[in-house]
């Protein structure tokens, strides 16, 4: 039995247990949740991301295809480096109207604006140097270097509004000499109309600015909203001279969890439940077995039978209890012990199943009584064995072996069979007397008796030979007992001792109406004692004619083996209830103990016939299914 400090501790383990599995399903179901929550950012910041790329690819896109309408321009100066105003304007009024977010176009020769289209609110621009206003040196080089246009802006228009600035380089044709560059104003409230960045949807932050620093204000030069920005998604627009960039963000900030998120998170704490549940179910099924097992090493240590615990594989002991030890002492050391039983007399006990091969077959033994040698004894001491073999112990399957002393209880059977002895003898001169008498007067020896007389006469003859059964019964049951009855064994043919057998019973068997099927008997030998033998055929035969309805048949039949012969006996009654089986060959045993039973008997006939098989090297048994009858045998040794 374990210390108490040893089941507080695995007590206080049990709960670190429960506690630990308990934190470790929150912590997961926490970092579970937050990589939801994550993942859904995430997957609504891509989704931004994906706006904010496809404003940034319309932006650019229609910008580049306004200046594309006026690179026609460009090559027709190109081809005429002295083109007249009425021309531009001809050609200029066509790029117009092809390019609606164009507000303007101009000619400057040499950087120099001289013509402007329309003229209309741009007269201002006639004669603005270029490179004085709005070309740096670095986008004149790269505009002379790359031959593309180059763009400035945002810029703040004279009449008003924002525009973004092109300008087109032009190469004479002719002479490849540079001419000047097309200047273009690109309106940028159209531009943003014509992507539809005046119809976005509700909730949509955007801006444009010429930095990527969206906290940079005064670089932003559109924006739906004046609101803080947290973290927008940005998108690049790339225009030779310049860079946009586009922020996006939603006007209700990121979300800091999906729609919906009890659902994940009821689900989280269901599956928390679960599993707390289930851990602490485990571990109070632990507790409750490790409870078992403290209850059952204590009745194991304390038990007032012995207890012994068995490998299957090895047969090695493994553990014994104290009573165990105090009857065997270190002389057990292996389940073969118990297969090498002596009788009453110290003789080896042959021709019984041993302990093992009964395990073996049946899985159990119970009430297999056998003398050992007990140390400090100079004679063996009667041991009553109970066992079971159990599949699964720590993966080695064992035996439970439980060794009952019943030495008091074989003084007592002592002196009872001795009283039940002396009381037998005492009355069978006494009721042999009366029954002869009885006999006489119920056959009118002493001369014929009234009607009434003569049937109360038969029926005290019948219960005299009743009693007189009984008494012979138990003194044969004595005498094997106490090995005071002799056994002359010779050899005789079986198919004779059967036959014999069977016609002293048959008068009993037409009485009750049951007809003996004797089948065909093998050829041979055995060594027994005739009248012994005889008698324990007689005893099965007369119980399996009890016990078959009226009618039925009791078939005698036998199958040799090796060195032995099986003489079996079957019924077809209701047959040997499981229950019965442990007791059926003790004495006085009856499957109904009742004043009732339909069949009487002793119930000494089975154990007489146990003994006298015991006594000739013999074994008796049987086997039934309920409602099916039943098969009794002897099995007896062919003679050498």
């Amino acid at each position: 039995m374990a210390p108490p400090t040893r089941v507080n501790m695995f007590r206080r383990l049990i709960w670190a247990a429960r506690l630990g599995v308990l934190l470790l399903v929150v912590v997961v179901a926490i970092s579970l949740d937050a990589s939801s929550s994550s993942s859904h950012r995430n997957e609504v910041r891509q989704q931004w991301q994906t706006k904010a790329d496809d404003i940034s690819l319309k932006l650019q896109s229609s910008i580049l295809q306004n200046i594309q309408t006026v690179w026609g321009l460009a090559a027709n100066v190109s081809i005429q480096p002295d083109i007249n105003g009425q021309r531009f304007r001809e050609l200029a009024s066509v790029v117009i109207s092809l390019a609606p977010e164009l507000q303007n176009i101009g000619l400057a020769p040499g950087f120099v604006i001289r013509h402007i289209y329309p003229l209309e609110g741009n007269k201002a621009a006639l004669g603005l140097d270029l490179t004085a206003q709005s070309l740096s040196p670095e986008q004149i080089d790269a505009l002379l270097d790359s031959r593309r246009e180059v763009f400035s802006g945002p810029i703040n228009l004279v009449q008003g509004g924002q525009g973004l600035a092109g300008r087109i380089p032009i190469f004479e044709q002719a002479t490849g000499e540079f001419w000047g560059v097309v200047s273009v104003i690109l309106d940028l409230e159209k531009l943003y109309s014509s992507i539809g960045l005046d119809r976005l949807e509700d909730g949509f932050n955007l801006a444009l600015s010429s930095s990527s620093d969206i906290t940079d204000t005064e670089s932003v030069f559109f924006s739906t909203g004046s609101i803080p920005w947290t973290n927008p998604v940005k998108s690049r627009i790339r225009m030779r001279g310049t860079t946009w960039m586009v922020f996006a963000e939603p006007a209700k900030g990121w979300p800091d969890h999906p729609r919906q998120p009890w659902i994940f998170r009821g689900s989280l704490f269901a599956l928390l439940a679960i599993i707390a549940g289930g851990v602490f179910w485990l571990t109070s099924l632990m507790s409750r077995d490790r409870e078992m097992q403290r209850r059952l090493w204590g009745l194991f240590e304390l038990a007032p039978m012995g207890i012994g615990l068995f490998s299957v594989h090895s047969n090695r002991l493994l553990r014994a209890n104290p009573t165990f030890e105090s009857q065997f002492g270190k002389s057990v050391q292996s389940l073969d012990f118990f297969d090498q039983p002596l009788d009453v007399h110290g003789e080896p006990l042959a021709n019984r199943p041993g302990v093992q091969e009964t395990l073996r077959e049946h899985a159990r033994i119970s009430g297999l009584e056998g003398y050992y040698m007990a140390p400090g004894h100079d004679e063996p001491s009667p041991i009553m064995l109970h066992g079971l073999q159990l599949d699964n112990y720590g993966n080695e399957p064992v035996v439970w072996l439980i060794t009952e002393d019943i030495s008091e209880r074989k003084k007592v059977d002592h002196l009872k069979n001795e009283f039940i002895s002396t009381v037998s003898h005492e009355l069978r001169t006494p009721l042999t007397s009366i029954s002869g008498s009885l006999g006489l007067l119920a056959n009118n020896a002493v001369g014929e008796l009234p009607e009434k007389a003569s049937k109360l006469a038969h029926i005290a003859y019948r219960n005299s030979q009743q009693l007189t059964f009984l008494i012979n019964d138990l003194l044969d049951m004595e005498k094997l007992v106490a090995g005071k009855m002799p056994f002359r064994s010779e050899h005789y043919v079986l198919q004779d001792l059967v036959h014999e057998s069977v016609e002293n019973i048959a008068t009993f068997a037409q009485q009750r109406d049951i007809d003996l099927q004797v089948s065909e008997l093998p050829a041979v030998t055995v060594h027994v004692d005739r009248q012994r033998l005889n008698q324990a055929i007689t005893n099965l035969l007369s119980n399996a004619i009890k016990f078959s309805p009226a009618g039925s048949s009791v078939d005698i039949f036998a199958s040799q083996r090796e060195e032995s012969v099986r003489l079996c006996i079957r019924d077809h009654g209701e047959g040997v209830a499981p229950h019965f089986r442990e007791h059926i060959f003790q004495k006085f045993s009856q499957a109904d103990a009742s004043d009732r039973r339909a069949s009487g008997g002793t119930g000494l006939g089975l154990a007489i016939t146990r003994e006298l098989m015991t006594r000739m090297d013999g074994t008796v048994d049987y086997e039934s299914i309920p409602g099916e009858g039943a098969t009794f045998w002897l099995e007896l040794p062919v003679a050498g």
